[in-house]
């Protein structure tokens, strides 16, 4: 057909079809034959006479052809054309966006390739109701993933979705959209994404859209040489089941975005060792490594991984725990391992050194930092606000190891107590200085500036709201600049506190030498600095103990050594804070004249400071000091000035970092709103909300001059000292009240978590958690108490009402007593010779042979060196029956859930009147009280405790005679009132008397039991797991004390103690009485035997 027969057969179609081939006529006529030309026009029409709006389609054929002839050989231009028709014959939207999508495929695929890409869409088309929109999503998609991805990379990814459209249609199209807008920006990572996608689509196909939604993103966070092994990674963890990837990938690549790209590789290590093993705690260690190199090196990350996976190794969720961070063990191997140390483990020793070195009610507490420039310092004014609260970081790590760690804690705490303990805020116009002439009594009088502040105050004085200007605040008052003075006196206020608490605590000064050095090498370098500055920065490099070392222009060396001179005289033990004050006027004086420009920078030759004590004041007459202060006066700026524009802006120090803020005006403006408080509620006034707000803002000021970055937090201290100030209508209780936060550790025993002690006479004990295999830590908190007394005829009667055994027992302990001398053979001395010894010496020398000179025999004392503790079992089912003939067996046995224990042991106390029958606990009485009658007779040292309680925050352990107390009445009373109470926790009480046993220095311990049944008590040895629990708690406590050199030995009267005591006990002495009412005999026969 001719071009025009082609224009009239395409008049039958809508004009956008003949439009789109006559466009694409002129550029195809260039590429094809005329016979080829014929062949594609044919194509484009026996496309566009199918039914339907296959026009559509052929529309697509034609605008996409001009792109396609030049792209494709004709033989596979022709395939191309073949797999449209049979699209365009299946969906007409279809075959169009095929068409539509060729000439941006084919510039990513070879010409052989394009049938295979035609066929694969295909297949998307019949799977379900949604599946022609699949199709087409497909063909779309497929220009910009083929991008990124080889065209066999491309049908892995379709083989994908057609997994996943066998189970949603709808799900695959996400994926594809997904896929479409993540892969391409994947880049060289698209095919380590792709491997996972492929394994969760076996495995957990819903995961498989999500995870691509979150990739990008994750792998954003990763080093990038190892983003492919951090996806490989997760892939493992997938094929291991259970495992929530997308949240891997998230909450994983968050954990290693908090740390330095390097670290990536050493952790993706282990993580990819512990995927061996067990997949399921992979992201609990990654998620918990911030947390451990907070404390570690990587170096030591390592040591500490290879303790997990050995626990790991032997138990699973032992060792899932010590990844988690919430075994004993893992703290334990943190605790060897780290350099750091945490406040949260030496809080307490903290704030009893803190409390002995201030006599203050000290409380310590973590700091929180509230910008990027926190310390860690002690906070001054909230110290004194919040009830005497020293703020310290929650964890030192400035050194290697954690001794000088903790040294830099005690450090910390010492010189911030010290502005207590040495008075810095107590400075005072009218006390004298003792190692300086007066001079800011002088200047008070004659400056101006002060003149008009003192006149203003007596002003003041008459209108009831004001309380007057405290005297720090007058003293800087008398500067030009009050913001150099102040810098200058808190450099030398920090020198003479350290120097008094070196004379002061000589215990100290090392550690405090250690601190200051770590700090120099922290100060920035002179040189850096404008000349003003450089010359605070000298105060403060004296203050920190370096002066003969250091290199100043020759210019400034007369100057600098001035300046050491002054501040020699505060290094006396007398040296008071206004001591500080006069070196401050000095100071001023001559720093105030530096320019602040970069001389040093610029500067010839340097000189070495020459420095050396000074027995002088300074080294200067009075009539010398006159003259500087005369010129000071002159040199005073007029406010009405500006500056000449030579100098660069006055900027402040860097702060020390062990000393942190100074803010005397606060602290003075507090005191005087207490005492101000105290007298106008004597007069029945108060001071408004404006007042005390105008007074903390004035006193603040220099204070938001000197650093802008205090401002916000300055005034939300303002604010909320006003409010609270304002609403109790004194100032005591935001000065002087500690606020104690809730603690709900001691409510329930679900609740979990460390317990903390609160209380004297009060310990915490670790319990073994079999199921973790593993301690959890200060779970359990035991009081000790003293027992009370009772019947002080109850140890006779009872003696008496068992004569005749108790004088067996007493003849069967007196043959345990060693008898007379023991002998010793082969002795070097000794008082006589030994008969088979000389006999030996002879047969040697005749045989040629040295003899030995062992000949003698030696008669040594034999005594005996035993400790033991006996631990009896007080529970409330010692109050059964064991006449059975009285009492049926099932109406006194206890209930198996301790709650019902109070209620049951209730109904037993009230039957204590008019009980005719014994007790459990009454032939443990009577057993004690024959015991210690034959302990008294061989010399023993030993002690008896009960213990009871109920809950792991509730254990009593009572003290019926202790292990060095000795035998009186008041212990006879004891035991009258040995009585049924709680239940019965097993292990912290051996534990506790294990602690005991520790004390003292015997050659032979023991440790005996005694008790009625298992270990019970609530949470502990319900019903299940937790009988288990127990038994298994109580077995490593007495595994614990034989590892101590303490033998164990467990007595019970339970029938059914068989049961549980092998499992208890294993390889212990334990023994299981069938007649209770042996126990007298028994007990007492049993411990000679024991200690024989």
């Amino acid at each position: 057909m001719t071009l025009s027969t082609y224009e009239q057969e395409f008049q039958q179609f809508p004009s956008e079809l003949k439009e789109a081939f006559t466009e694409a006529v002129e550029a195809v006529k260039e590429v094809l034959t005329d016979e080829e030309f014929t062949i594609w026009a044919d194509s484009g029409l026996s496309i566009a006479r199918r039914a339907g709006r296959s026009w559509e389609a052929a529309r697509e054929y034609f605008k996409a052809s001009p792109a396609m002839v030049k792209a494709l050989p004709f033989t596979h231009l022709r395939q191309w054309v073949y797999w449209g028709s049979v699209l365009s014959e299946e969906s007409p939207v279809i075959g169009g966006t095929y068409f539509r999508a060729g000439p941006d495929v084919s510039k990513s695929l070879k010409p052989w390739d394009v049938p295979e890409w035609a066929q694969l869409g295909r297949k998307l088309y019949g799977r379900g109701r949604r599946s022609s929109a699949l199709c087409a999503r497909y063909f779309e998609a497929s220009g910009d993933i083929l991008k990124v991805l080889s065209f066999s990379e491309l049908q892995n990814l379709v083989s994908l979705m057609e997994s996943i459209a066998e189970r949603s249609a709808d799900e695959a199209m996400a994926f594809l959209s997904m896929a479409r807008d993540v892969l391409p920006t994947l880049k060289e990572d698209t095919r380590a994404c792709l491997s996972l996608v492929s394994i969760l689509v076996k495995g957990d196909w819903q995961q498989a859209t999500g995870c691509l939604e979150v990739v990008s993103q994750a792998l954003s966070r990763i080093e990038r040489l190892e983003r492919a092994r951090f996806l490989a990674l997760a892939g493992r963890v997938a094929e291991g089941g259970g495992v929530d990837i997308p949240a891997f990938l998230r909450e994983g690549s968050a954990a290693l975005g908090q740390l330095e790209g390097f670290a990536h590789v050493h952790i993706l290590n282990m993580a990819e060792t512990l995927s061996r093993i067990d997949v399921g705690i992979v992201l609990d260690y990654i998620k918990g490594v911030p947390r451990v190199l907070r404390q570690l090196s990587i170096n030591q990350l390592e040591s500490w991984f290879e303790i997990g996976l050995g626990i790991l190794t032997d138990n699973s969720e032992g060792g899932a725990a010590f990844f988690r961070g919430e075994s004993a063990r893992s703290e334990e191997a943190l605790g060897k391992l780290s350099s750091g140390v945490e406040l949260s483990r030496i809080k307490e020793i903290m704030r009893l050194y803190c409390r002995a070195l201030s006599a203050l009610d000290v409380e310590i507490a973590p700091h929180v930092e509230e910008s990027s420039q926190g310390k860690g310092w002690v906070a001054l004014e909230k110290m004194l606000a919040e009830g005497a609260t020293v703020y310290l970081p929650s964890v030192a790590e400035r050194f290697n190891n954690k001794e000088q760690n903790f040294d830099w804690y005690k450090v910390v705490a010492t010189h911030q107590v010290a502005h207590l303990e040495f008075d810095s805020f107590r400075f005072s116009f009218d006390t004298p200085a003792t190692q300086f002439s007066d001079m800011k009594t002088q200047l008070a009088l004659r400056l101006p500036k002060a003149l008009s502040t003192t006149e203003q105050n007596d002003e003041d004085e008459q209108d009831a709201s004001a309380i007057g200007q405290a005297d720090i605040q007058r003293f800087f008052a008398m500067f030009g600049d009050g913001v150099l003075a102040r810098d200058i006196f808190t450099a030398v206020e920090d020198c003479r506190l350290d120097h008094r608490v070196k004379i002061e605590y000589p215990g100290i000064r090392k550690a405090y030498g250690n601190v200051q050095r770590n700090s120099l090498e922290g100060r920035p370098n002179l040189v850096d600095l404008p000349a003003r500055e450089a010359m605070v920065e000298l105060l403060i490099r004296f203050s920190l103990q370096q002066g003969y070392e250091l290199m100043v222009p020759e210019e400034y060396s007369e100057s600098a050594k001035i300046l050491w001179e002054i501040v020699q005289p505060l290094s006396n033990r007398q040296a008071k804070v206004e001591d500080s004050a006069e070196a401050t006027i000095r100071l001023y004086q001559i720093i105030s004249h530096v320019p602040n420009e970069d001389e040093w920078e610029d500067g010839g030759s340097w000189d070495t400071l020459q420095t050396q004590q000074s027995s002088q004041e300074e080294g200067k007459t009075e009539e010398q000091w006159q003259e500087m202060l005369e010129e000071m006066m002159q040199a005073q700026p007029d406010p009405q000035d500006g500056q000449d524009g030579e100098d660069q802006s006055y900027q402040s120090p860097a702060q020390v970092d062990y000393r942190g803020d100074f803010k005397p005006e606060l602290m003075q403006v507090i005191s005087m709103l207490q005492e101000s408080q105290r007298e106008r509620g004597a007069r029945g006034e108060t001071m408004s909300r404006e007042d005390m707000q105008r007074l903390l803002d004035e006193v603040n000021q220099p204070i938001i001059q000197t650093d802008r970055a205090e401002i916000k937090h300055g005034g939300m201290f303002v604010q909320d000292l006003v409010k609270e100030v304002g609403s109790k209508g004194s100032p005591e209780g935001a000065i002087k009240q500690s606020a104690f936060a809730y603690d709900p550790a001691f409510d329930e025993e679900h609740q979990g978590g460390p317990l903390e002690i609160k209380e004297p006479a009060a310990y915490l004990y670790d319990e073994w958690d079999y199921r973790m295999s593993d301690y959890r830590p200060r779970w359990c908190l035991l009081r000790e108490k003293e027992m009370a007394e009772g019947d002080p005829t109850y140890f006779s009667t009872t003696l008496d009402s068992y004569t005749g055994l108790a004088a067996q027992i007493r003849r069967q302990f007196e043959l345990m007593v060693p008898q007379g001398l023991q002998k010793v053979k082969k002795q070097q001395d000794g008082e006589e010779f030994e008969l088979d010894a000389i006999i030996e010496a002879v047969v040697d020398r005749r045989s040629g042979t040295t003899p030995s000179e062992k000949v003698y025999l030696r008669r040594n004392k034999v005594q005996r060196d035993v400790a033991v503790v006996f631990l009896l079992d007080m529970s409330a089912s010692t109050a059964e029956a064991i006449d059975e003939s009285r009492r049926m067996a099932d109406e006194w046995d206890a209930p198996d859930d301790p709650l019902e224990y109070m209620f049951w042991l209730r109904s037993r106390r009230g039957e204590g009147v008019r009980r005719s029958y014994k007790r459990i606990v009454d032939l443990e009485k009577e057993s004690l009280v024959l015991l210690i009658q034959a302990l008294e007779t061989i010399g023993d040292t030993y002690g008896i405790y009960g213990f009871s309680g109920y809950g792991r925050e509730n254990v009593d352990f009572f003290v019926i005679k202790d292990v060095q107390e000795p035998l009186s009445d008041k212990v006879k009373r004891r035991i009258d009132k040995v009585a049924p109470l709680q239940a019965t926790r097993m292990g912290p009480a051996i534990r506790h008397a294990v602690s005991k046993l520790e004390k003292l220095e015997a050659r032979t311990k023991f440790m005996i039991l005694i008790s009625d049944g298992r270990p019970q008590d609530r949470g502990y040895s319900r019903e299940g797991v937790e009988k288990e629990y127990a038994i298994h708690d109580t077995r490593i406590a007495l595994t614990e004390a034989k590892q101590k050199g303490i033998t164990p030995f467990c007595l019970t009267v339970d029938k059914e103690g068989h049961d549980y005591l092998r499992a208890m006990c294993q390889d212990m002495g334990y023994e299981v009485l069938a007649d209770v009412h042996t126990l007298p005999r028994r007990l007492p026969t049993l411990y000679s035997r024991l200690t024989a």
